[in-house]
């Protein structure tokens, strides 16, 4: 059994509507901005975590952000 949906109705930009709806169909789009949603909720929380961390901790080092940077771009 599916969850119960919530109706909502957002405004973008046009350019972005047609990219999407061209992306993912005329029956996908309620899916994909689901997915978006959850997706920017947890960008959230793990920012919102980071700044505790950072509180708590201290920033992270210079050194540690330049060898996870040079890590990242080899991916």
């Amino acid at each position: 059994m599916s969850k119960p949906a919530a109706k909502l109705s957002v405004s973008v930009p046009s350019d972005l509507a047609r990219s999407v709806r061209r992306r993912v169909g005329p029956r996908g789009l309620s899916g994909f901005v689901a997915r978006a949603l959850v997706h920017e909720l947890e960008r959230e929380q793990l920012g919102a975590f980071l700044e505790e961390l950072e509180r708590e901790i201290g920033p992270v080092p210079d050194r540690a952000l330049t060898r996870a940077r040079r890590a990242w771009r080899g991916r």
